[in-house]
């Protein structure tokens, strides 16, 4: 399925994790690739075709990525991002970065003889 450029950083998610919680909510096995044109598309893979109103299966997943591209394609239009969003119940934003562990090598040399 096509996702608008501007959308394909919002639909992916860090490192993978949005269309990782989409396919565990569907059963489904996405990735974006190319397609014969040079397009990057999304590609959604499974056995059960699902249906327009059922949960679970390919077409329950194109509807899950057509409201986070409707949802960022909203958000773009009132300047909003993801963080600003007050109704992302199922979006979880509770992984943060741990402070680096790289030390100062200024400390490590002034405190060795040499």
């Amino acid at each position: 399925m096509h996702i608008p450029e501007n959308c394909k950083g919002w639909v992916t998610g860090n490192r993978g994790s949005e269309l990782r919680r989409v396919e565990q909510a569907t059963g489904t096995f996405m990735f974006m690739a190319l397609d014969r044109h040079g397009e990057e598309r999304l590609l959604i893979f499974s056995a059960n075709g699902g249906s327009k109103t059922a949960d679970g299966g390919r077409m329950h997943a194109e509807r899950l990525i057509n409201e986070m591209v409707q949802e960022k394609l909203r958000g773009d239009s009132r300047g909003r991002s993801r963080s600003d969003s007050l109704e992302m119940p199922e979006r979880s934003n509770s992984r943060r970065r741990s402070p680096s562990r790289r030390r100062d090598s200024r400390s490590r040399t002034a405190s060795q003889p040499g």
